[in-house]
């Protein structure tokens, strides 16, 4: 055998064992955004500033002339 195929052999093996060692955590959409949320929550505790709706433009950019002041 030689010393590059061993190498990767020894390199996969050790991935193959680290992949199998760690936890494996397979969340639906819902979990994974509420533990983000809580996440969030537990950085920055206390109510959230809300702001208001605001109205979508859309610009053209072939059309567009920025303001000159």
């Amino acid at each position: 055998m030689s010393k590059p195929f061993a190498i990767v052999l020894v390199f996969a093996a050790v991935c193959l064992i680290l992949a199998n060692a760690a936890p494996a955590q397979l969340l639906d959409a819902q979990t994974a955004i509420n533990k983000i949320i809580d996440a969030y929550n537990s950085r920055f505790p206390g109510p959230s500033q809300v702001y208001p709706w605001e109205v979508a433009t859309l610009i053209d950019p072939n059309t567009f002339v920025p303001r000159q002041f």
